[in-house]
């Protein structure tokens, strides 16, 4: 009964528009990989997200777990990137090639582990903990520019782990039109980030004192121009309990489908998946 509800609701979420044929579906590669960190566990959130994306009959999904040989020829073919990444820098030239992708018009969602990292100036220890670097080129110079944020490093953080709003704060926006006000999620509600001129928050959390947080309404997830490419980018998506979230999921195909073709066509939502 599970397995037919849960099929149910996908077919649902594929509007009239997005026709079930391989010659519809937008081509997506999901950048992960090379990372065993004891948190943001990348080989289980990948493949949950390419299940996710695949079902709605929209999406076809390439993993790269080597982003180290991330090329320009390799892009080509696809429309957009998923970045599900949190470790060191990749290099001249797999950098250049997201950047030039970008640039060009290609699209690219990015969430949670990659606010912070590698690419904003940091280094991890034997650990895995991530601190800044002295060193001059540590910094990805054009990322935060292509992710809308960047951390001050005495800001760094979040509030403890805890069920939170996440509020629709653009409700005219394609990706959340018509999904009503809010959606409950478990997860770190990120804080006090510095964001880049020109973003567009579409989703914002407040961050209650109570839970060591700022007492404000923080930017839970925006989009971005970078070039001729669209960006979106959540803080939201820790773990599969995160990202296991109606709201999660349905706002991360919609804005899939938007920073591949500028439009969402994708209705109804995608409901949790019984693990």
């Amino acid at each position: 009964m599970r397995r037919r509800t849960f099929l149910a609701s996908l077919s649902a979420l594929a509007g009239t528009k997005a026709v079930q044929s391989e010659r519809s579906r937008l081509r997506v590669l999901v950048i992960t990989g090379q990372t065993d960190l004891p948190y943001h566990d990348w080989t289980k959130t990948t493949p949950f997200l390419k299940r996710v994306l695949e079902s709605t009959g929209r999406f076809e999904v390439t993993v790269l777990d080597a982003p180290k040989t991330l090329s320009a020829s390799m892009l080509a073919p696809y429309q957009a990137v998923i970045l599900n990444y949190n470790g060191p820098r990749w290099g001249a030239e797999p950098e250049k090639a997201l950047e030039d992708f970008l640039r060009a018009g290609g699209g690219m969602v990015a969430f949670h582990g990659v606010s912070y990292g590698a690419f904003l100036g940091m280094e991890q220890d034997a650990k895995g903990r991530f601190q800044w670097s002295t060193k001059p080129d540590a910094e990805w110079k054009a990322y935060k520019e292509m992710i809308g944020t960047t951390w001050e490093p005495a800001n760094i953080g979040h509030s403890a782990r805890h069920e939170f709003r996440v509020k629709f704060a653009d409700p005219d926006h394609p990706i959340t039109r018509g999904l009503g006000p809010d959606y409950l999620i478990d997860d770190e509600l990120y804080h006090k980030m510095a964001h880049m001129p020109g973003i567009r928050v579409i989703m914002t959390a407040y961050s209650d004192p109570a839970k060591r947080g700022t007492g404000k309404d923080e930017p839970i997830a925006w989009t971005v121009s970078f070039g001729k490419g669209r960006v979106f980018h959540t803080t939201n998506g820790h773990d599969l309990r995160a990202i296991n979230t109606w709201g999660f999921l349905t706002t991360f195909a919609r804005a899939l489908e938007w920073v591949a073709t500028g439009d969402v066509t994708l209705t109804g939502r995608i409901d949790p998946i019984m693990q």
